[in-house]
């Protein structure tokens, strides 16, 4: 079920060609998240009470993004983020599954104005991807958006104690989406 929704979602955006139709005129930054991510994550420190310590230290999978049209005003909601989706990211090989819960993995994101580590001259946006929003193991990832991609940390907290590594994103190549005509 997991695998077909995900597949559900890089059709949708492979036939929007991966651009948001931002119809509500709202801030133009927001469609850049659209769209199938090509994503990796590292473990720098990982959960200090792991039932098995992971001999892995880096992962790789893919994130599908498509807009958001019925956000809220809360900002701790995730109905408020600009972009909801799914992940297909073999986390429990780097620890980060609380005891293999097999739970819809779910994201959301969302994109501000420009970072605070980053030089005002290079334009580059905040990014904030929440993995699991809602769950008591969720996974922040923040990060900057720059032209070829996304960079940044992310961090995971639970009974367990907190992991944190290093992340990047890149779009998916268009050619790996398409198996067929939309």
């Amino acid at each position: 079920m997991i695998r077909g929704t995900f597949s559900l979602l890089i059709v949708l955006v492979a036939c929007s060609e991966g651009r948001s139709a931002n119809i509500s005129g709202e801030d133009p930054a927001a469609g850049k998240l659209v769209g199938v991510w090509d994503a990796t994550m590292k473990v720098e420190r990982p959960y200090p009470l792991q039932l098995r310590p992971s001999q892995v230290t880096a992962i790789r999978g893919t994130l599908g993004l498509i807009e958001n049209g019925t956000r809220t005003a809360s900002a701790e909601d995730a109905a408020s983020a600009t972009q909801l989706g799914v992940y297909d990211l073999p986390l429990s090989q780097i620890g980060l599954e609380w005891n293999g819960t097999a739970a819809f993995p779910a994201a959301t994101a969302s994109i501000t104005g420009p970072t605070t580590y980053a030089s005002p001259a290079s334009g580059s946006d905040s990014v904030r991807i929440v993995l699991n929003p809602g769950s008591e193991e969720r996974i922040i990832l923040s990060g900057r958006y720059e032209p070829d991609g996304i960079q940044g940390t992310w961090t995971a907290q639970s009974a367990r104690g907190s992991a944190n590594g290093s992340f990047s994103m890149r779009p998916h190549a268009r050619s790996q989406m398409q198996s067929g005509h939309c």
